[in-house]
């Protein structure tokens, strides 16, 4: 299934045009958009295929690409010092259409250039939605709760994503923590890819 994806990996993508509106939408995202926080620039580009190309930007200087399937997934991870792709055991396109209280589950091999690791099953549960506030920009977001499981069926991680169907992206990710409480981990500022930041 790899030799699917090999060509698109190799592949560059080229930002598309601007659009005037402050917030983007379903459609303007099509052209991409760009997500801020502290210490942090992503840069979201739509791709062929239902893929997303991710470049993001750390203070210090540090640049990190990513792939990602429909904005949920994430296929590769380059860096200057790793990389990593998650090689699809299943067909990723059972997991869309996405709905509250929908559950789907995937299996992937996490792999590096010198080794394939274990499988790894993934399992989806859209628990509910929110509205999720980015600056001056509100989303309804889909709460998707993530369990993965080694081969021996024990759990690794857990951790919720925050996902907007509409500009299809996580904008937020959740976990928890000891005593019942949450974290969330979200970006302070939403712009089209081509209007100039204002910090």
């Amino acid at each position: 299934m790899f030799r699917r994806f090999a060509p698109f990996l190799l592949g560059i993508f080229a930002a598309g045009p601007g659009v005037a509106d402050d917030c983007p939408n379903a459609e303007s995202a099509k052209l991409g958009f760009i997500l801020e926080r502290q210490g942090a620039h992503a840069e979201i580009r739509p791709a062929p295929g239902h893929f997303v190309h991710v470049v993001n930007t750390y203070s210090g200087g540090k640049r990190q690409d990513v792939i990602y399937y429909r904005g949920l997934f994430p296929i590769s991870r380059f860096d200057d010092t790793a990389r990593s792709i998650n090689v699809p055991v299943s067909d990723l396109r059972s997991i869309f259409p996405l709905t509250v209280k929908a559950r789907r589950a995937l299996t992937y091999a996490p792999s590096e250039p010198s080794k394939v690791g274990e499988l790894i099953s993934l399992e989806m549960i859209v628990t509910g939605q929110e509205s999720l506030q980015i600056g001056s920009c509100t989303y309804q977001v889909l709460i998707i709760r993530n369990r993965s499981m080694n081969a021996d069926g024990q759990v690794s991680f857990e951790f919720t994503d925050l996902y907007s169907t509409d500009l299809g992206f996580v904008l937020a990710k959740r976990y928890d923590e000891k005593g019942g409480r949450q974290t969330t981990v979200m970006y302070q500022r939403i712009r089209p890819l081509s209007r100039p930041s204002r910090l």
